[in-house]
C-alpha cells in the first residue's frame, strides 16, 4: 500500500495532461469435450473478462504513469472469479536512460512452442492452459539504451504465488493444492529477486543474454495435510539466450536456459530451437503460409514431471490479407519418447469494426501412461472469445 500511496503522490503532483484510456470487454465460452462415460470430465463455462487501461503523460512527454486493472468472472469455477493489477507503474526516460517503478509485464523469448526464458513473470494459471498470460510483477527497472542494443537492471521485490484452479476443473492438476505454499528462502514471499538483461541486434541476428537470481517461478510439490499437495518455491539461479537470426524468409529461433539449485544433483539444462519459412501470397495474395518446427529438450529425465522433455512442434500458420486481419495457427505436439501427442488450434478475427473473436482448440490424443500430461487426456476442450475493445 505504502508503493501504491507513493505513485498517487507523484502523479497528483504532476501537470495535468489529458488522461488516455481503453477498456477490453471479453465475453468468454469454454466447454470441454472430456470423457461421454464421465460427466465431472464435461464441463461447460462461460464468463466475462474485463481489462481497462489508463495512461497519464506528463513531464512534456518524458514521464508517464500506467494503471492496469483486470477481472474475471466465471460461472462454473470461483477460483477462476479473480481480479489482479497488471500494471501500475510511473516510468520516465532521459536521453539514453529509462526508470520504471511499479507493477509491470515483461517478456523476453523467441520461440513459438516454450517460452524458456521468460522468467520476471509469474503464470496466470487461472486464465490460459497455454502459460501466455502473467500477473504483473512489482519491480524497479533501469535501462540503458545503446546504438543497437540496451542493458536492463530488474530488482523484484514481492513474489507473487501460483494460484490454481478449483479441483473439480477439468483442466486442474490432479491433485488438491494446499494454499499454504513453503519456501526455501528464509524471507518467504519477501525475498528481493534480482535480474540482468543485454539485449539488441547484430545485422541479421536479434539476441537476448539474461541472469534470473531468486526465487523460482515454477513450484515443486510435496505432501502437505489430508492428502493435498504443498506448493514449494526453491531459490535458482537462471542463466539463458535467447536468439532469432531472420534471412528472407527464414526466421531460425532459439531458446536455451541453465538452471541451477542450492543441491546441484537438481541442476538442469533446457532449450528450444527451430525455425519458421513463410511462404508469401498464395492464393492470388489472400494468404501467407508459415510452416513452423521447433524441438524442445530438457536434460531431467521425468516424463512424469517434466513437460516438453523430448518433443517436437510442428505447426502451420496462415495469416490472411483481409479486411479483418484474419490469422489461424495449427500445431501438434508430438513426444519422441512415448509417442504421446496434442493438437493446438488458435485464431482469431475482427468482427463488427472493434471486436475480435478469438478461438481455441486443445485435443489430448494417445496420451501414454506416466507422461506428464496423462491426467488431460479426457480433458479436450474449445474455447471462444469475443472482445470489444472501446
Amino acid at each position: 500500500m505504502r508503493r501504491v500511496a507513493a505513485l498517487v503522490a507523484l502523479l497528483a503532483s504532476a501537470p495535468a495532461l489529458a488522461l488516455d484510456t481503453g477498456l477490453t470487454v471479453e465475453l468468454e465460452a469454454r466447454h470441454t469435450i472430456g470423457d461421454p462415460d464421465d460427466p465431472s470430465k464435461i464441463d461447460s463455462d462461460p464468463g466475462i473478462g474485463v481489462e481497462a487501461e489508463f495512461r497519464h503523460r506528463f513531464n512534456d512527454g518524458d514521464s508517464q504513469f500506467n494503471f492496469t486493472p483486470f477481472g474475471r468472472w466465471s460461472s462454473r469455477d470461483e477460483a477462476r472469479r479473480h481480479a489482479d493489477i497488471r500494471e501500475l507503474y510511473l516510468l520516465h526516460v532521459e536521453n539514453e536512460w529509462e526508470f520504471l517503478a511499479g507493477a509491470s509485464r515483461v517478456f523476453w523469448g523467441k520461440a513459438e512452442s516454450n517460452h524458456l526464458v521468460d522468467i520476471v513473470n509469474q503464470t496466470d494459471a487461472l486464465e490460459g492452459f497455454d502459460g501466455e498470460d502473467k500477473l504483473g510483477q512489482p519491480m524497479l527497472r533501469v535501462s540503458r539504451s545503446f546504438d543497437s542494443s540496451t542493458a536492463t537492471l530488474f530488482v523484484l521485490p514481492g513474489f507473487r504465488e501460483r494460484e490454481f484452479l478449483d479441483q473439480e476443473d477439468p483442466l486442474a492438476l490432479p491433485f488438491p493444492v494446499d494454499n499454504d505454499p513453503l519456501y526455501e528462502s528464509s524471507d518467504g514471499n519477501d525475498h528481493v529477486d534480482a535480474a540482468l538483461r543485454f539485449s539488441g541486434y547484430r545485422g541479421f541476428l536479434d539476441y537476448g543474454l539474461s541472469w534470473f537470481h531468486g526465487t523460482s517461478r515454477d513450484p515443486d510439490y510435496v505432501p502437505g495435510a489430508n492428502g493435498e499437495m504443498r506448493p514449494f518455491y526453491p531459490l535458482i539461479d537462471q542463466f539463458g539466450i535467447d536468439l532469432q537470426l531472420t534471412m528472407e524468409a527464414w526466421l531460425w529461433k532459439l531458446e536455451t536456459i541453465r538452471r541451477t539449485f542450492d543441491e546441484e544433483d537438481r541442476d538442469y539444462t533446457a532449450a528450444v530451437g527451430g525455425f519458421e519459412y513463410t511462404i508469401f501470397g498464395l492464393a492470388d495474395g489472400a494468404f501467407d503460409l508459415g510452416l513452423l518446427a521447433e524441438y524442445n529438450y530438457d536434460s531431467r529425465d521425468d516424463r512424469g514431471q517434466v513437460a516438453l522433455q523430448d518433443d517436437l512442434f510442428l505447426a502451420t500458420r496462415f495469416g490472411f490479407t483481409d479486411i479483418a486481419s484474419s490469422e489461424l495457427l495449427a500445431g501438434v505436439f508430438y513426444d519422441l519418447e512415448d509417442d504421446s501427442r496434442s493438437f493446438r488450434v488458435e485464431g482469431n478475427r475482427r468482427v463488427f469494426g472493434d471486436a475480435r473473436l478469438s478461438l481455441e482448440l486443445q485435443l489430448f490424443t494417445n496420451v501414454a501412461p506416466g507422461n506428464i500430461a496423462y491426467h488431460l487426456r479426457d480433458s479436450d476442450f474449445i474455447r471462444l472469445a469475443l472482445e470489444w475493445f472501446f
